[in-house]
């Protein structure tokens, strides 16, 4: 792996992690209304729930790379055409982050919430097929990053429900050129995802 490749991966899986999407909102949702402590269990069955949809998704995108070596550059231009539009809904969405009220789900609620949230499973398939695969087809490096994968998206979701407090002020405030900022590093993702 070269280091450009390195280096559009961890900027590919940091912001997708740092952003606004179902896991963070609920991490920062629960730790604001309940605080960190009580809200353990939510994060807990987060991160179980994570892990193991990236191994699923290290499964379901090896054995289709397997089936079919041809198809990683069409996952490759797939991936690349998500983030763009990832990119695009970063730039174009509004600054607020707003919280819902309501009570804590448990451990197993926000385990099962990971098998119907979409942008983790674009996440796995997306960064495999795009910064794995094209270059290494062996086993271990599939898991290995899976493990990766879910370990970021994990310090995602803490920094989300650690720093919640902090980030509705921020984003309030900054939203827009957070927003436009995160934006550009995705297009510039994408852009290397293909080269």
């Amino acid at each position: 792996m070269t280091s450009t490749l390195v280096s559009a991966f961890l900027t590919y899986t940091l912001i997708t992690a740092m952003t606004p999407g179902p896991n963070n909102i609920l991490a920062l949702s629960a730790a604001n209304q309940h605080g960190l402590r009580r809200s353990s269990r939510v994060l807990a069955g987060m991160s179980a729930g994570f892990l193991l949809i990236m191994l699923l998704c290290a499964l379901f995108t090896f054995t289709l790379i397997s089936l079919s070596p041809a198809l990683v550059g069409w996952l490759s231009w797939a991936g690349a055409a998500y983030v763009l539009w990832l990119a695009w809904r970063i730039a174009t969405s509004g600054s607020n982050l707003s919280s819902t009220d309501g009570a804590l789900p448990g451990f197993w609620t926000s385990f099962w919430l990971q098998f119907v949230n979409v942008k983790i499973i674009l996440y796995g398939i997306t960064a495999l097929s795009t910064f794995v695969l094209p270059h290494t087809t062996e086993l271990v490096w599939v898991l290995g990053v899976s493990l990766l994968l879910a370990l970021i998206g994990t310090l995602g979701n803490l920094c989300w429900a650690l720093a919640g407090h902090l980030l509705q002020p921020l984003f309030q405030r900054h939203g827009r050129i957070l927003n436009l900022t995160l934006a550009a590093l995705l297009v510039y993702c994408a852009v290397r995802m293909l080269i």
